[in-house]
């Protein structure tokens, strides 16, 4: 009770200074305000869902580009101990949808017209953005091999034929194909390499590190199993950079990836902890201006076994990362052409106010951050309530949890409990 009058206080206080000032006219998107509308849109889409299933097929035809990204204090509502973080860091991410056969990665907006703006979780768009890159680059490699390589397994290969050892063979012939190399053959001591390799999309969500052991290190553990002290655990997790304009992974000491391992970044504690080894895209930006297309390629080697069915042509089929991403998005869709981008439904404009809040500006790869003198206020004053209301939930949490546990309290329930003499 004690916490709902707080939070109904603390309402009313804002709901008060609300008619005493003038709202802003951009509303922050690390307002409460603006998550309000961000989950408005998303309840809209499912209202909608459920009287017509929209077609995601003109998806195919579009392409991801990243705008920029910021930081957003909230509440930690998992907070049960005392050394959990009570404030965390969110962080937003801002993309596009721009038409594939005119986005351009060298320009910072990707496109200018026929567009959809969209905000969503930095961890969801980054494990959308980097398959999808992933993707992108293992059809390059298929087209390659299909027209290059001639490593199909056919009737006229000799027995000493073996797809491995030619798969390597042509693409370590082309300097422009390295990537493709997934490990080489010929080295018997790379036989594990895939295993050991670092995976990004692991870490595009805030994940546990499990820290790389040596015998010795192993034989310590052991040692000191008898021991009462807790193992530390440090996280890995993205990060925006000062300037919005590109993602980083950084090491954490919490499971929100709100605290550095260290003022680098977590950097020097990866470095000492991996055995001198430099933490992944600790420098270089985890999402790249590229863009990214929502088509599901299909791999060019499998065609010649699908030649018989030339009954009806497939209809193109959209990457699920790529819907996923749009269905879990606020949406400004007021620049789409409806005409012209195959889109079946109606424009979704219910988080056009909340994406204004942010303002980015990305020219030339360059990400200006621009906010309003109000919604820097705002800004500040929800990170005050934020932060003032944490300690205050956290405390009577505490004291209630007490005042159960208390002998006292448990007597007077019993004697309540006891029948009447």
């Amino acid at each position: 009770m004690k916490i709902q009058a707080i939070t109904l206080a603390a309402t009313a206080a804002t709901a008060a200074a609300a008619k005493r000032q003038q709202l802003p006219s951009q509303i922050s998107a690390t307002s409460d305000l603006g998550r309000s509308i961000l989950s408005q849109s998303r309840r809209l889409e499912d209202a909608d869902a459920e009287d017509e299933e929209e077609s995601f097929t003109w998806m195919t035809g579009y392409s991801l580009k990243f705008q920029g990204c910021r930081h957003a204090a909230s509440f930690n509502l998992d907070a049960d101990d005392e050394d959990d973080v009570k404030v965390q860091t969110n962080r937003l991410a801002h993309f596009r949808l721009c038409p594939a056969d005119s986005c351009d990665g060298w320009r910072g907006s990707g496109c200018t017209k026929n567009y959809g703006d969209y905000v969503v979780d930095l961890a969801t768009f980054a494990e959308a953005f980097v398959e999808g890159q992933r993707r992108t680059q293992e059809y390059a490699c298929q087209m390659y091999q299909y027209e290059n390589c001639d490593c199909q397994e056919t009737d006229d290969k000799d027995d000493g034929f073996d797809r491995e050892y030619c798969e390597y063979d042509c693409y370590a012939a082309s300097k422009n194909m390295k990537d493709c190399i997934d490990r080489n053959p010929y080295d018997d001591d790379e036989e594990d390499g895939r295993e050991e390799r670092f995976e990004a999309e692991r870490y595009a969500e805030c994940e546990e590190w499990e820290i790389p052991e040596t015998d010795d290190d192993a034989n310590q553990q052991q040692q000191n199993n008898g021991d009462d002290e807790e193992e530390v655990q440090y996280y890995i997790g993205p990060y925006c950079s000062a300037d919005g304009g590109a993602v980083y992974l950084g090491l954490y000491t919490d499971d929100t990836c709100t605290n550095f391992a260290d003022d680098n970044g977590g950097k020097d504690t990866y470095k000492t902890l991996a055995f001198g080894e430099e933490l992944p895209y600790s420098s270089e930006s985890l999402i790249t201006s590229d863009c990214v297309s929502c088509l599901e390629q299909e791999d060019p080697n499998r065609r010649d076994s699908n030649d018989g069915d030339d009954d009806a042509e497939e209809e193109p089929e959209i990457n699920d990362k790529c819907m996923e991403l749009y269905e879990s998005a606020g949406k400004c869709e007021s620049n789409f052409d409806l005409s012209s981008s195959g889109k079946t439904s109606d424009a979704n404009t219910a988080a056009c106010s909340y994406i204004a809040g942010i303002k980015f500006t990305k020219l030339n790869g360059i990400v200006d951050v621009h906010t309003s003198k109000a919604a820097t206020f705002w800004i500040v004053a929800f990170a005050l309530v934020f932060a003032g209301l944490a300690g205050v939930v956290f405390k009577l949490r505490k004291q209630i949890e007490e005042s159960k546990r208390s002998p006292l309290l448990e007597k007077e329930d019993s004697q309540e409990d006891s029948p009447l003499s």
